[in-house]
């Protein structure tokens, strides 16, 4: 079982805007440049990330207006992620802390508890009692695993170029073995455009797929 998250999402924005897109730049920061929900980086996509309101607009309407531009209910979210999470909610709009019953708050709770990355990528849950949200966030969809192996790929190429560099040596043999690296990086490559095709154009709807 592979660890969900290696981050840990900290609120370090003290300014008040009119307009919640304003604070995009500062959970874009907060949230280390991944989706609260999947935890997809924003850079391994073209496609922009969004802001999730985790008290759904459509709930706060003509009841608290507050929350359109409070920061502890904007989450940094991938665009698949907002749109499965959409306007689910469960519970009272005047709870606090924020709380929505049908997805737990990716910064109030720690999601290494809840979800954990199989050996192919997938995502899964430790409880049962959590299999419900799998299916709300449809995050059983295998562009999760696309995307997974497009970034560990990634990381494994510049870990093995770091090792190298710390080998310190002679430039021609160092050069030969970054050389050797040509073929991962080929496939590496082709994998990362695949998935931005695949996340672009919404078609991935089986490993089968790939």
């Amino acid at each position: 079982m592979g660890k969900f998250r290696k981050h840990k999402i900290e609120r370090s924005c003290d300014k008040t805007y009119q307009n919640y897109r304003d604070y995009k730049q500062y959970l874009q920061k907060d949230f280390e440049h991944r989706c609260a929900y999947c935890n997809l980086h924003d850079e391994s996509i073209t496609t922009y990330f969004e802001i999730d309101h985790y008290i759904p607009q459509k709930s706060f309407k003509n009841k608290r207006k507050e929350l359109e531009t409070l920061y502890p209910n904007l989450m940094y979210s991938c665009k698949k992620c907002n749109l499965s999470k959409s306007n689910h909610f469960l519970g009272d709009v005047y709870s606090d802390p924020l709380k929505n019953d049908l997805v737990y708050n990716p910064v109030e709770s720690d999601y290494n508890s809840i979800f954990y990355r199989d050996e192919y990528g997938g995502i899964d849950v430790y409880s049962e009692n959590d299999r419900f949200l799998v299916s709300l966030l449809k995050l059983y969809l295998p562009i999760h695993n696309l995307a997974w192996v497009s970034e560990e790929l990634t990381m494994l190429i510049l870990q093995i170029k770091g090792h190298l560099l710390n080998q310190h040596l002679p430039k021609d043999v160092l050069e030969q073995l970054n050389n050797s690296l040509g073929p991962l990086c080929i496939v590496s490559e082709s994998w990362k455009r695949n998935f931005i095709a695949r996340y672009n154009n919404n078609t991935l709807t089986s490993l089968e797929d790939i």
